[in-house]
């Protein structure tokens, strides 16, 4: 294998949402020609929601460009949970800023000029040789260079291709969804919700809630979304039922939320208006729209595949309570570039490559921890003790996205 860059050598990049591009700004930084392909034909900049920041993501996204400021986002001073009747159950203080995926992404987006950045360019088979990488695309065409990066997300078509039996895991649990305007809220539950991350018990799940920048990054009051999710249990012939439209057409991928049955809708909304606390059916009711997410997780045993590596969600896609998906793409990324632009190429992409696997394994095994208590049954005494210490309200509400995840993931990545 090369020992060091030579100049002029290409990456390509397959997938050109947050890790593609955070991989196509750090290697360029180091002198390397880039090009990402992406699959979706349209840009990818109204895609996510809301973003809990901290140490670990700032620090990522520094090394991109991006300098996180507080007109970046809604800050947030604290956590707190509402009880069925509305009253506060458990409440505490966590300064956070809570950014959007969009802005980000447009921050991004913005330092790849358009000639390297290819659409509706889909990945169906790739080659590689002791000295290059060849991707061939859907439309016959083809890329190569010295080095590829599977940056394609959780669905990933090059971990496919390297690892075809690797499939995503469901949970066990969905996950309802909506990004609203803050005006719709009612102005009293609004001062409740306003500079807190929300939480609401429900059987099997929980709800929770914040505020983010609204259209175009807007910050200002009254012109921000109200970003929301609610997990809750669902067997798998439930999500199939919920992911079929009323043609009987099954979106294995995910539905578009314009196709959601009317009666998938109405059934949520009646679950909360008997579950959950007053002011999260609020929130739930001035969503006009909301829509469904089928939580899945997996993790990979190698991350490097001679010229070929997967970051991101390619390799390892924790559940989101962790809120840690943007910050490991972007140290996934920015460590590759260091290690591909070593002098001891070899050495540092070894070291690389086993350093991001344990880092993986512990946000994996986080994500699983703090969703012990949704989805199937616990059936062992330790699944059982572990979903009791997570659904305690004092726990859920400052472990959940947490500002330090360092302090929970030392443990889990010595292991």
């Amino acid at each position: 294998m090369p020992s060091a860059k030579t100049q002029n050598q290409r990456v390509i990049i397959i997938g050109g949402s947050m890790a593609g591009l955070f991989a196509a700004i750090n290697l360029r930084k180091h002198g390397w020609e880039v090009e990402i392909f992406e699959r979706a034909e349209s840009e990818l900049s109204n895609r996510g929601a809301g973003i809990a920041t901290h140490k670990e993501l700032y620090e990522a996204v520094r090394t991109a460009g991006i300098e996180l400021r507080e007109e970046m986002g809604v800050y947030s001073d604290g956590r707190v949970m509402f009880d069925r009747d509305g009253s506060v159950l458990t409440s505490c203080e966590m300064h956070q800023l809570m950014t959007s995926w969009g802005l980000i992404y447009r921050f991004l987006r913005d330092q790849i000029p358009d000639e390297i950045y290819h659409q509706g360019k889909s990945l169906v088979s790739l080659q590689q040789n002791s000295h290059q990488v060849t991707a061939v695309f859907d439309d016959g065409s083809q890329s190569v260079g010295e080095w590829l990066i599977g940056a394609d997300g959780t669905r990933s078509t090059t971990r496919q291709l390297l690892l075809p039996a690797v499939e995503a895991e469901y949970c066990g649990y969905l996950g309802w969804r909506g990004l609203i305007d803050e005006s719709l809220i009612d102005a009293q539950v609004h001062a409740q919700l306003a500079h807190k991350m929300a939480f609401s018990m429900a059987p099997g799940g929980h709800w929770l809630g914040y505020l983010v920048a609204g259209p175009n990054d807007a910050l200002s009051p009254g012109q921000r979304w109200y970003n929301w999710g609610w997990y809750r249990t669902c067997p798998p012939d439930e999500l199939r039922d919920a992911l079929t439209d009323k043609a009987g057409k099954y979106y294995a991928l995910g539905i578009p939320h314009t196709l959601i049955r009317d009666d998938v809708i109405a059934n949520m909304r009646n679950d909360a208006a008997n579950y959950l606390a007053p002011q999260s059916q609020c929130v739930i009711a001035a969503t006009e729209q909301p829509f469904i997410q089928g939580m899945y997780d997996f993790g990979v045993s190698s991350m490097h595949f001679e010229r070929v590596f997967l970051v991101g969600d390619a390799a390892f896609t924790a559940r989101p309570h962790v809120g840690l998906g943007v910050s490991k793409a972007a140290d996934d990324s920015s460590k590759l570039a260091v290690a591909l632009s070593a002098d001891n190429q070899s050495a540092a992409l070894v070291n690389w490559n086993e350093q991001r696997i344990r880092f993986g394994k512990a946000a994996l095994q986080w994500g699983r921890d703090l969703g012990s208590y949704i989805g199937p049954q616990p059936d062992t005494k330790a699944h059982r003790a572990k979903a009791e210490h997570y659904l305690q309200p004092e726990i859920l509400t400052t472990v959940t996205a947490a500002n330090d995840p360092e302090r929970y993931l030392a443990a889990l990545y010595e292991n």
